[in-house]
């Protein structure tokens, strides 16, 4: 099967990787020559992702679209709806966050305050503004802890935001699930995340996450799911408070919380997206040992250096020609005997920096 990837960056590489294993040939489009998905796409299409006339070739080019990112224009995208097991509707949600807070209310799902910021006079305290549309790792973004923190001119006139409330939460997980065209819905082990500066920074799957707390995100995540009608990985962030697991976002694609997948469980988040989108039965995921995924950013190339004097530690290289801070050029994935044994092999990949 002929599968269609837009976007060529570090998911779509991992996608086409998976793909290529099953017998399947990619075509990929994205507006630079040399991203790391051309390690593995037949055909690499230059265009930019707005672009009607590269979308039209991928279409007719492909039997089946996938994408590895959000940002891409919906009207184009719209013309491939019989292609898409993803849908349009999991995407255009997805591109906006009010809408994406909007629908887990709809499902009874619970959420951190939030609505749309218009003017000062819908401010409260505290919380964080953000761009409706766009902006990911962080950017677009406006903390505000108390009135006097509050700067107008920092956000631009005639974007819409978004305010939510920030959450004192005890920490943060992510349910990665994938469905099927037949209806099943397998989740894998599910991590706990630590972000720095808005990028996630380590996911640690280690079993300790209460299983109240898994059982409540696992079926809020299958409202999501089966609302959409999505076939593929999909995945929802939560923060978790005590025994509140409160919706942050969703990504109706794999996950770079989910990289931890491809050596530590016994089918990847990137394996069962493919199986789902080609009309395939997906495979129950499987633990097969405790594991913590490092992102590797542009300032932290040394971490490959400290990683590869270690047993049992899997470097997965971006293939990116330039790195330079905060951009995602890689990810680590520790495997290990026990949590300690993770943290440990950790602690001497990153030193201080935890």
């Amino acid at each position: 099967m002929n599968i269609g990837i837009i976007g060529g960056g570090q998911l779509g590489m991992m996608m086409a990787r998976e793909a290529i294993k099953l017998g399947h040939k990619i075509i990929s489009l994205d507006p630079s020559k040399s991203c790391s998905i051309t390690k593995y796409a037949s055909i690499h299409l230059v265009y930019n992702y707005y672009d009607e006339e590269g979308i039209k070739k991928l279409i007719a080019s492909s039997d089946v679209i996938t994408y590895e990112f959000e940002n891409i224009n919906k009207e184009v995208i719209t013309s491939l709806t019989d292609k898409l097991p993803q849908k349009i509707q999991a995407l255009e949600i997805s591109q906006n966050r009010l809408k994406e807070k909007e629908l887990a209310k709809s499902l009874g799902i619970q959420t951190a305050k939030f609505k749309k910021y218009i003017d000062k006079t819908d401010l409260f305290y505290p919380s964080i503004i953000k761009s409706i549309m766009g902006g990911y790792d962080g950017k677009g973004q406006l903390l505000i802890k108390d009135k006097l923190d509050f700067k107008p001119e920092l956000l631009n006139v005639g974007t819409n935001y978004i305010i939510e409330e920030i959450i004192d939460f005890d920490y943060e997980i992510s349910v990665i699930s994938t469905r099927d065209s037949f209806g099943k819905i397998v989740y894998y082990p599910v991590p706990k995340n630590v972000h720095k500066n808005g990028i996630l920074f380590t996911s640690i799957i280690t079993k300790d996450v209460p299983l109240n707390v898994i059982d409540r995100a696992k079926a809020y995540t299958m409202k999501i799911l089966e609302s959409l009608d999505y076939i593929g990985t999909l995945a929802v962030e939560f923060f978790v408070r005590g025994t509140d697991v409160l919706f942050n976002e969703f990504a109706p694609r794999p996950h770079n919380s989910g990289h931890y997948t491809i050596e530590g469980c016994n089918v990847s988040q990137f394996k069962n997206h493919i199986l789902a989108i080609t009309s395939n039965h997906v495979i129950e995921p499987l633990l097969l040992a405790d594991s913590i995924m490092i992102n590797v950013l542009g300032q932290n190339l040394g971490y490959f250096d400290k990683a590869r004097q270690l047993s049992n530690v899997y470097i997965h290289d971006y293939y990116k020609q330039e790195a330079f801070v905060n951009r995602k050029m890689g990810h680590i994935t520790i495997i290990g005997t026990s949590k300690e044994d993770c943290i440990r092999k950790m602690d001497l990949i990153i030193g201080e920096q935890k």
